[in-house]
């Protein structure tokens, strides 16, 4: 007997909406050939991360780059994605594509402030988001702030005040992975983009925040793992090519000279290791996003098949899978569909992470 398509199973659970399954993107999938792309290992976890930029690019190509990949995401930290509804959209193509059911959860529902950049009009409003394995991950907690940064790129600047907009909001989550019987910790985050807070930002998400609106948990030794990633806005090398202070105080594998803050936060930068320490290597895999890792009792955490998703590679998966390019946005949307052949101005970066 056949097996039951995977896209008719998941088009209920996700409640699609009628004009994604018309989707020239979506893919045919059965349970068995789903079932053998599954991490089913309990020390690992499949992490990716990605500012998708509003969905407003060619965004399904890198889903279907991840379809092709050898393991399915467990975990996908979000950036720049709409609202609750296009967090929907975004996990429910993941689940009928990938053969997997995905939650996503974002920032704020309902998020009051919109994209600064006019690719469209009216501009789209912003938050934050994780996606994860449905079966994998129970939610056990969820917190948001607002980091430290404001001023615009003619304004005074100070990291004395935190972000205005609901663009840049701190996702964490803390979550039961119920195939290793632990706690993971993963924090989704966009830095201000007109002023470099990086170090006072990432020093309270270690600590957390008592105080007010902004409230939150530090990240703590109860969870085994804590995953830190996002857009950073800010690269980890000063113009003549060394590290900066906040990438020393991240990288516990990196020397903190010159940083005036000797605090090592301990996190292992999976490009750092794939590249064995070489400086001009990590250059050239790090742009202004990053995924950092860490366990809880102080060893260094172990990572590996860390890769960049080109735009390139991202195009050839969608046509490898569907014979063409079809446009992600298959829906006008302000009387707009896509932006442009990339899934978004920004690459996404993919790591295995161990518990041990």
């Amino acid at each position: 007997m056949r097996p039951l398509p995977i896209v008719a199973a998941f088009s209920v659970l996700c409640a699609c909406e009628p004009a994604e399954l018309v989707d020239p993107d979506e893919v045919e999938l059965t349970e068995s050939e789903a079932a053998l792309r599954n991490n089913q290992r309990p020390d690992r976890l499949v992490v990716y991360n990605v500012n998708i930029e509003n969905m407003l690019f060619d965004w399904k190509d890198l889903v279907h780059d991840m379809a092709r990949d050898e393991l399915r995401p467990d975990l996908v930290t979000v950036q720049q994605v709409t609202d609750k509804e296009e967090m929907e959209r975004l996990a429910g193509f993941m689940s009928r594509r990938l053969g997997v059911s995905y939650t996503g959860v974002v920032a704020r529902a309902n998020p009051p402030d919109q994209r600064f950049q006019n690719q469209i009009t009216p501009r789209p409003t912003v938050t934050t988001g994780i996606v994860f394995r449905t079966a994998r991950f129970d939610v056990e907690s969820k917190s948001t702030w607002m980091p430290w940064g404001k001023g615009f790129a003619e304004q005074p600047k100070t990291c004395d005040e935190r972000s205005p907009h609901s663009g840049y909001e701190t996702l964490r989550l803390k979550l039961f992975d119920k195939v290793a019987k632990k706690n993971v910790v993963a924090v989704s985050l966009r830095h201000w983009t007109w002023h470099s807070c990086n170090t006072k930002n990432l020093m309270e998400i270690d600590d957390g925040f008592e105080k007010g609106a902004n409230a939150h948990p530090g990240l703590g030794a109860a969870s085994a793992l804590h995953i830190v990633a996002g857009d950073f806005n800010e690269p980890a090398f000063e113009k003549d090519g060394s590290y900066k202070c906040w990438y020393r105080q991240m990288n516990r594998s990196v020397p903190q000279s010159m940083c005036a803050n000797e605090r090592n936060l301990g996190f292992t930068e999976p490009a750092y290791e794939a590249c064995d320490g070489d400086r001009g290597c990590t250059n050239r895999l790090t742009g202004i996003d990053f995924l950092f890792v860490r366990r809880s009792d102080g060893a260094k955490a172990k990572t590996d098949h860390f890769n960049v998703v080109e735009f390139d590679e991202a195009h050839r998966s969608s046509v490898r899978s569907t014979g063409g390019d079809g446009p992600s946005n298959i829906r006008s949307r302000d009387g707009y569909n896509d932006q442009g052949p990339n899934y978004s101005q920004h690459k996404a970066m993919r790591a295995f992470v161990y518990y041990e």
